[in-house]
């Protein structure tokens, strides 16, 4: 895919999120933005490894995940089209990722190394505006998450899946969607078989 069209994708994704850029701060952002595809099961970020590149998600569907002390595969997050892919805590305290970041899907994203995108937001209100958003969401979906451990049962935490993620479950595997919600594989079936029923 050349250039031009990389450039009308970053365009729309941004557009999709309630950004407006002018022309020349799109030609920012798209100097330092490189595309890469990233076939399934291939990572973004593993664990051990520092955080020094940001991804936005052109076409594909992404998890961060880590192993627990007993071995278990424990989803934390998922990332679909329009997402963006780094471990903020990692780069902040310049310490290795505790967590992977995996593709899902044949993917494409546009992908910068985090001083770049720094450089070219110092003093730049437009593009400090749109970093300030993409870590606010972050921010904000970790939160939404961890509270809901707290406040909601595992049919309400399904439910709230759904409504934040739209049309994304079918493209997950039970066992990640499991994880994610804090149940079993088999529990996720009882839920979705329950669900299904009360239509």
């Amino acid at each position: 895919m050349n250039e031009n069209v990389y450039d009308s994708l970053l365009i729309n994704l941004l557009k999709s999120k309630g950004i407006s850029l002018d022309e020349e701060n799109i030609a920012l952002l798209s100097s330092i933005l490189k595309p890469k595809i990233l076939k399934k099961d291939m990572f973004f970020l593993r664990e051990g490894e520092k955080s020094t590149e940001i991804g936005l998600i052109i076409k594909g569907v992404f998890r961060s995940y880590y192993i627990n002390r007993i071995g278990n595969d424990i989803t934390k997050y998922f990332y679909a089209e329009g997402g963006i892919l780094f471990s903020y805590a990692a780069y902040l305290s310049q310490k290795e990722s505790m967590y992977c970041i995996q593709a899902l899907e044949d993917s494409e994203i546009l992908v910068a190394k985090i001083s770049d995108f720094e450089k070219i937001v110092e003093g730049n209100y437009q593009l400090l505006l749109f970093y300030k958003k993409m870590i606010d969401s972050i921010i904000v979906e970790k939160e939404e998450h961890a509270i809901s451990f707290k406040l909601l049962n595992s049919m309400n935490r399904y439910k709230q899946f759904l409504a934040a993620y739209p049309g994304l479950e079918r493209r997950l595997k039970q066992c990640h969607l499991a994880s994610y919600l804090g149940i079993t594989a088999v529990s996720l079936s009882r839920i979705r078989n329950k669900s299904n029923l009360n239509k």
